[in-house]
């Protein structure tokens, strides 16, 4: 049976590693086309070279942070691809979690993690909006984290944002038949983590928040919960924050 993402075509901002790649190799291996919207382009073209899926998958350089930018990488996947049916807004900045300190923090570089880790979806789904609609509709996935339901700074206030924003759009959206939702991960084993503990750290980190066990997630367990919001199977799943996290934030 054809996969339903065959012939769609995919955004995946902050595609080049981590949970991005893996958003990027699943939807490509799924029939998609896909779009990675990164500021890094050397190692996104590795990640195409990587995943192996000839023009199906493309490079757009875009710092989400910037509206123009944003709306340019739009652009860019309609003239390539033909049109947008999904959008991953998963680009952040990890480094966000080392300013514990509100008050304390620099307000230029309070401005700028908010520009890409809150904002930057924001200026991303108002740019695809317009060719979701010409395509009858579309699924949008924010990439939260249980780190919204933390007080750990900076990285916790951008994650309320994404929650909060997922819940608006969502019902803004339904209208025009586009679905939105977010993921909440727990501990994550990626590149922009190891900066910040080792894997071995984010077991002890996590089983000391509460997680039952000690498994750190492969970046793929979250993608795959992913493609499952994009996917027709979810028709019936809007506005909600899925917490992939193993049970280490449990909520009533």
């Amino acid at each position: 049976m054809m996969s339903e993402f065959q012939g769609k075509v995919a955004i995946v901002t902050g595609g080049a590693q981590g949970m991005g790649r893996e958003y990027v190799r699943l939807l490509a291996e799924a029939g998609a086309s896909v779009v990675i919207a990164d500021v890094n382009q050397a190692v996104a073209e590795a990640t195409i070279a990587e995943i192996g899926a000839g023009d199906r998958v493309a490079f757009v350089s875009t710092d989400v942070g910037s509206t123009d930018a944003c709306n340019a990488c739009a652009k860019a996947a309609v003239d390539r691809f033909g049109g947008i049916d999904y959008l991953v807004n998963n680009a952040g900045l990890l480094s966000a979690a080392a300013h514990r300190s509100l008050v304390d923090i620099d307000l230029e570089v309070y401005h700028k993690i908010l520009a890409v880790m809150s904002h930057g979806m924001l200026y991303m789904a108002r740019a695809v909006v317009p060719a979701m609609r010409a395509r009858g509709g579309g699924a949008i996935v924010n990439m939260s984290s249980i780190g919204a339901y933390q007080a750990s700074g900076i990285y916790s206030l951008s994650k309320v944002f994404v929650n909060g924003l997922t819940i608006n759009l969502a019902h803004e959206l339904a209208g025009q038949n586009i679905r939105v939702n977010a993921i909440a991960p727990g501990t994550v084993a990626t590149e922009g983590m190891q900066p910040l503990m080792s894997v071995e750290q984010m077991a002890q980190w996590g089983a000391a928040s509460g997680r039952p066990t000690d498994r750190v997630a492969h970046p793929s367990e979250i993608a795959k919960v992913g493609l499952f919001l994009l996917s027709d199977a979810a028709s019936y799943v809007r506005g909600q924050i899925v917490a992939v996290d193993d049970g280490q934030q449990i909520r009533l």
